[in-house]
């Protein structure tokens, strides 16, 4: 262990090749779980529809050829976060064989902003309630795939995602059956009047009662091309952590002159949790049980339906794992016929839709039935099907998180190398002699339980704000959720000020000193310049490895909210605005960390109690909220924003202990703590809806 010491130049080398080594080696890991051992391709693709370029992940299985028909699943994320969210989803699609697209939308992660996009809609009129953001055009980018089956291509999206995917299916599918169509058909160009009851009666046998020889002919080659058009529109739709509202409401129509109602002609499902925005009544919504022609009942959950808009009926089949197309006839024509509907629900709250084995699952057993499909097709026996519950994207996930700390412990050497220079020997802070009895082990214990309660108080109003309402502009462009961090940064930075006060008073008192001293706070200006200095050294290094990890093996640094991902080259020059924003508090909070570093016992333990002490009141609140919901379905806090904060604070506060230990100055730390959060929220928080930057000149230069 002595040759692995910071102290030393050779110790800070032998180290840094041990992280870079572990950064490739979980990386590696993590690609073979994503790719399945390599069975699964995963390229990059761009398509560049209306002057704007959309980014995506394509998977699909690695032998395919152009002579292979493949079903195809379009993955959209929803607001205020980028694709990298819903990989776990895409990877467990793409293990059963089928092609996914994970796509960034329209303004989104490494998506541009069209002017005008596949709505219509520019940017000064924006709706992200009315547009499919971008998946149209992935729909139609798709299509051009020649190993894709056009008549099996579905969607999933998540939040903001299921509202693009449903206006991509009603601008896809439209409202009227192929009946319908056909009845149309015969009054348009054949000049046939119906009555109501005839509208709903079978248009082909109408068409023998009543077409000539040469007409019945001319009826056949438009209806061939009117079924392969139906055919080839989107097949199923799955809407996650999301209501029906967008896609459920009945839509009149005209059929040969009369006007009637009908559903969005796309097979249709839900995969929600309770409290997904605290609503829970989805399936008892009014918009819902008309269009599902339940009548008074509400929708039972985890049920097949097969709607007949035509005589305003439906009938249950059977449970999601139950029921099948092998089997049931009427059950595979009603898909055939875009008929079928589903709603599944469970204990989970709006973020852990995509971070859910249950939900993977119900969306693997979804398409499955829907696109007939599952390692080969369904019932043949050549076929390789996986299980619903077989779900493994987690370990890519852990691998994910392994190369990120390893990202972060790779900082730690490089910093000590780079004091080690002659420029930067200057930004090592002087080290003084703690005051003896400075320790005062009751005050210690008392402060730190002190801190635990003011954590778990400024988590739970954190949670309390919902992100939607909070203002956004166009100079802080990203989805609002941002605030969420900041005003939690600022609750901690008040406190921080008060226990450092508390503490100096009381060591005046006590001992006639403080140990502010220590922290060396008064640095002259051109030491504290090159502290901020060396931490935009360190933020370029992290970010050239996760260059490196993205070149060799399409992975970045991730644990399901808390992402550090690869940006367009403009959203640098946001990071500096946040970091900004961001940096007193991470200046005040490494104060207040940093006063009662421990001498008497070993540094590892005394970094492990600070980064334990200040989590350990998110961590209970998470805890508390998971034996609320799970023992009496009631939600102590609506924790949807507190997941990327269990594994944030203590990345930050392991920094803050730490990188105090190797500079002996709080300087560094808070900058690099602010420019890594900073860092993490411009690539994959996302931007609120409407305040798209545009691309400049540094993006377009580097065609990025």
């Amino acid at each position: 262990m002595k040759k692995l010491t910071l102290k030393t130049k050779e110790g800070c080398w032998r180290l840094l090749a041990i992280f870079l080594a572990l950064i490739v080696l979980f990386s590696f890991a993590a690609r073979m779980v994503s790719s399945n051992a390599g069975n699964i391709k995963i390229s990059r693709v761009t398509f560049d529809s209306r002057g704007a370029t959309a980014s995506a992940e394509l998977y699909y299985p690695a032998w395919t050829t152009d002579e292979d028909k493949l079903p195809a699943v379009l993955v959209a994320h929803g607001a205020g976060v980028t694709r990298g969210v819903m990989q776990g989803i895409a990877e467990e699609l793409a293990r059963r064989g089928y092609v996914v697209l994970n796509m960034d939308g329209y303004g989104y992660g490494m998506s541009e902003m069209p002017v005008n996009d596949d709505s219509g809609q520019d940017k000064d009129n924006f709706d992200s309630k009315l547009t499919p953001g971008g998946m149209l055009d992935a729909l139609n980018f798709v299509r051009t795939l020649n190993f894709v089956d056009q008549t099996r291509i579905g969607m999933a999206g998540h939040s903001a995602g299921s509202r693009r995917t449903a206006s991509a299916a009603m601008l896809d599918c439209g409202y009227l059956t192929l009946n319908d169509q056909l009845i149309n058909v015969l009054y348009e160009d054949f000049g046939q009047e119906f009555t109501e009851e005839e509208i709903n009666m079978n248009a082909d046998e109408l068409a023998e009662e009543r077409l000539n020889a040469d007409q019945l002919a001319h009826y056949m080659d438009i209806r061939e091309e009117t079924e392969l058009k139906f055919n080839t529109r989107m097949k199923a739709l799955c809407l996650i952590g999301s209501s029906a509202e967008m896609i459920t409401p009945l839509q009149t129509v005209s059929v040969a002159g009369y006007e009637v109602q009908r559903n969005c002609q796309v097979n249709f499902g839900i995969v929600t949790g309770y409290w997904d925005f605290n609503y829970i009544e989805y399936p008892e919504w009014e918009t819902t049980t008309e269009a599902w022609h339940t009548g008074s009942e509400s929708v039972e959950r985890e049920t097949w339906y097969i709607i007949d808009d035509a005589n305003a009926t439906s009938q249950k089949v059977g449970l999601i794992n139950e029921a099948s197309i092998l089997t049931n006839e009427e059950f595979k024509e009603a898909i055939d016929n875009r008929a079928t509907r589903i709603a599944c629900y469970h204990y989970e709250s709006h973020s852990k839709n995509f971070f859910s084995a249950q939900t993977a699952s119900d969306i693997v057993s979804y398409f499955e039935q829907t696109l007939g499909y599952n390692g080969g097709e369904l019932g043949d026996s050549s076929a390789s099907p996986l299980a619903a519950d077989n779900i493994v994207f987690f370990w890519r996930e852990a691998l994910n998180f392994a190369a990120t700390l390893s990202m972060i412990l790779f900082l730690f050497p490089l910093t000590a190398l780079i004091l080690k220079t002659k420029a930067f020997a200057s930004c090592l802070g002087s080290i003084k002699a703690l005051p003896t009895g400075h320790f005062n082990k009751k005050r210690y214990w008392l402060f730190n339980a002190i801190t635990v309660v003011l954590t778990f108080g400024a988590m739970y109003y954190v949670n309390s704000l919902f992100a939607p309402g909070l203002p956004s502009s166009a100079g802080l462009p990203l989805f609002s959720s941002w605030w969420l961090t900041v005003i939690f940064l600022a609750i901690m930075a008040v406190f921080s000020v008060v226990l450092v006060i508390v503490y100096w008073r009381l060591d005046k008192k006590s001992i006639g000193t403080t140990v502010l001293a220590n922290l060396n706070i008064k640095m002259k200006v051109s030491s504290v310049l090159k502290c901020i200095l060396i931490s935009l050294l360190l933020i370029i290094a992290a970010y050239g490895t996760l260059t490196a990890v993205e070149y060799m093996f399409g992975e970045d640094f991730r644990l399901w909210m808390m992402a550090f991902t690869e940006m367009k080259a403009e959203l640098w020059a946001l990071v500096w605005k946040y970091a900004l924003m961001m940096f007193p508090s991470f200046l005040l909070i490494g104060a207040a960390t940093n006063y009662t570093v421990r001498t008497d016992i070993p540094e590892w333990l005394d970094t492990l109690i600070a980064v334990v002490v200040n989590s350990l009141g998110v961590w209970l609140l998470c805890l508390v909220n998971y034996i609320s919901y799970t023992g009496s379905n009631a939600l102590f806090s609506n924790f949807t924003s507190s997941y990327g904060f269990i594994i944030f604070v203590p990345i930050t506060v392991y920094i803050t202990r730490k990188m105090y230990k190797v500079t002996n100055n709080i300087w560094v730390a808070a900058a690099l703590n602010a420019l890594l959060l900073s860092w993490s929220m411009c690539s994959c928080t996302g931007y609120n809806t409407g305040l798209f930057p545009e691309q400049t000149w540094v993006g377009n230069f580097f065609n990025i």
